[in-house]
């Protein structure tokens, strides 16, 4: 292998996270063809995406057993990513780039694994002070940290957190090799924090809190981060159904822009409580999800 830019997925559980995988990298090679890194998928359904996906990319089993010591103590899913991106630190050298599996790219990713080799950490986007949120996983967090706003590592290490703390969205971690004692740090705190309460968010706040003393950068201007659109999971399954081969999908795939799509749902989140049920009354819906249209 001589590319030294890497760019990881992680999916088990269920189909749609593959079916999404599937959609970012036709947006992966929309923009390139030949992408100059290598592309690794860890998963637990090397079968399916084995008939899939190109010969070049390179599939990772992940076994029940490998998921449920990596998931942890807790039965944690968010950690197994984690684990992952440690294990590709440990088997790789170069410049790594994890996105979750509904990214989207919007640009070559050429400068950000140039700006990853020269130093950048990259994260997918600030979402600001924990005080300033009023998003119900931020609501849980803030209410823990109205009890507790000290957490004791195994080795003794206390961790301070209270609501100013700026929370990062790790739905892309742009990363190298030197950065893994700050993924183990980020594994060790996690640990704890989800121990003391069982919040799914719990990873993306021991990774942000690991890497507090690297001066993170956004990634969200070169790639699209749909986790608030799940309805488009529909979508993709009926494109795939309906094109077989690569080549197809690869020519009709830019039809369905999620960030397009979900400009309807977008502008319902930002509606304030009176104008939301006004709505829900006048047009008895929220939003229109999106349908495949050949």
């Amino acid at each position: 292998m001589t590319l030294q830019n890497h760019l990881i997925y992680v999916a088990f559980g269920g189909r749609d996270y593959q079916n999404e995988i599937l959609w970012s990298i036709f947006s992966l090679y929309q923009i390139q063809i030949k992408p100059d890194c290598n592309v690794h998928i860890f998963t637990d359904d090397l079968a399916y995406l084995q008939s899939q996906v190109p010969q070049e990319i390179l599939l990772h089993e992940l076994t029940p057993n490998q998921i449920s010591i990596w998931k942890g103590a807790d039965n944690y899913p968010y950690r197994v990513k984690i684990k992952v991106l440690q294990e590709c630190l440990r088997l790789y050298s170069g410049q790594f780039l994890y996105v979750d599996s509904d990214v989207v790219f919007r640009q070559p990713l050429q400068p950000l694994f140039k700006a990853i080799a020269d130093g950048a950490v990259f994260m997918d986007t600030n979402e600001g002070p924990l005080y300033a949120n009023s998003g119900g996983i931020a609501t849980k967090m803030k209410k823990l940290l109205r009890q507790q706003q000290q957490f004791t590592l195994p080795n003794g290490e206390i961790i301070g957190l209270n609501e100013q703390f700026e929370v990062w969205n790790s739905g892309c971690i742009g990363i190298t090799n030197i950065h893994l004692p700050q993924l183990q740090r980020a594994e060790v705190l996690m640990d704890v924090l989800y121990a003391r309460y069982p919040l799914f968010s719990m990873e993306q706040i021991a990774v942000t809190k690991a890497f507090a003393d690297q001066q993170l950068q956004e990634a969200k201007s070169m790639i699209h981060h749909y986790w608030y659109y799940k309805e488009f999971r529909l979508v993709i399954r009926d494109f795939l159904a309906y094109y077989s081969s690569w080549d197809h999908r690869l020519q009709h795939a830019p039809k369905w822009n999620p960030w397009i799509l979900s400009k309807e749902k977008r502008a319902y989140k930002k509606m304030g409580f009176w104008e939301r049920t006004l709505k829900k009354i006048s047009r008895g819906y929220r939003w229109k999800n999106p349908h495949f249209m050949p």
